[in-house]
């Protein structure tokens, strides 16, 4: 379950760049190389260490035609994913 509190940021093992309008992000690690969708960068882009989780959905619900339950439940799906992809750690504090 997502800690709507903590401060996503990107990990600092993952390099990131965003093309035509899309994130591409190469996990060191294992090498692997991610193509995000337009929410998905968009997300990516608000992985900033400044903002919450919680922020980062409201971001979203604010910039899309979405509603609230369904963009909360995506930004957690998503965010999970890239925590276990070990793309985004969580920190307690904003930087």
């Amino acid at each position: 379950m997502i800690d709507w509190s903590k401060y996503p940021v990107a990990h600092a093992q993952v390099a990131s760049r965003i093309v035509d309008g899309t994130a591409v992000i190469v996990l060191a690690d294992s090498g692997e190389v991610s193509m995000l969708n337009s929410v998905g960068t968009r997300v990516w882009e608000l992985v900033d260490g400044k903002r919450s989780v919680r922020d980062i959905a409201n971001a979203i619900i604010a910039e899309y035609d979405v509603a609230t339950e369904t963009a909360e439940r995506d930004v957690a799906s998503f965010m999970q994913l890239l925590i276990d992809a070990k793309a985004v750690t969580l920190q307690d504090q904003p930087r």
